[in-house]
């Protein structure tokens, strides 16, 4: 019988959401997975060679290839094009390989991350992993799943996401202010809330919907 293959999919809505939310699993998870994806569903201009650079630096650390592909949708549009959304995702699947899901959560209040999230739960029963991120956007979130990260990592996430330019956001204010680097730690908030014998001063935060070994 032929061995099926084990994939690692990141699906998510936004250039620079990846670096944000997922460096953490990554990096704790890397080697149990035959082929890891990042799919992104929205494409912005300014970002993308920040975060092909980012990419490369991220397959330097772990030392593996990450296949990225970005299905090219304007950002603010997945709901409006969500058929078509899910269509194009749903075509990057195989189906016949073992798969595990990262994707965004579903009390997220961006309407760009609740249409990849409602995209993503489509695939709950094909997965064997469906795991949820916290984002910036996020709200009332509440994980199940920690992976504590070293200073050097943190570090390492926090210069990713200092390489983008803030101010020039596609966005109602036109600038970030979710990436000064307090907030990108905010998940130690949450071990503080929820551990009292284990300190975890660097850590990303995630919601475990299925997880089948």
């Amino acid at each position: 019988m032929t061995k099926k293959s084990k994939n690692l999919i990141f699906f998510l809505s936004h250039i620079d959401d990846f670096e944000f939310s997922c460096l953490g699993y990554l990096f704790k998870n890397y080697h149990l997975y035959d082929n890891i994806d990042i799919v992104l569903a929205s494409f912005w201009h300014d970002k993308e060679p920040v975060f092909l650079n980012n990419l490369n630096t991220i397959q330097a650390a772990i030392g593996r290839k990450i296949m990225y592909k970005n299905l090219h949708f304007a950002q603010r549009t997945l709901n409006n094009n969500y058929d078509f959304m899910k269509d194009e995702f749903y075509k990057s699947i195989s189906f016949d390989e073992h798969f595990d899901i990262v994707t965004h959560d579903s009390s997220d209040a961006h309407s760009d991350h609740l249409a990849v999230h409602k995209a993503s739960f489509g695939l709950f029963k094909h997965s064997n992993k469906f795991l949820t991120v916290y984002s910036p956007s996020s709200v009332n979130f509440n994980p199940n799943y920690y992976v504590e990260m070293s200073k050097e990592l943190y570090d390492f996430k926090h210069n990713l996401l200092t390489n983008y330019d803030f101010n020039k956001e596609q966005s109602y204010s036109s600038k970030g202010t979710y990436f000064r680097k307090e907030y990108t730690n905010i998940a130690g908030i949450y071990s503080m809330e929820n551990f009292i014998n284990r300190e975890m001063e660097y850590c990303e935060i995630y919601k475990i919907y299925k997880w089948v070994q």
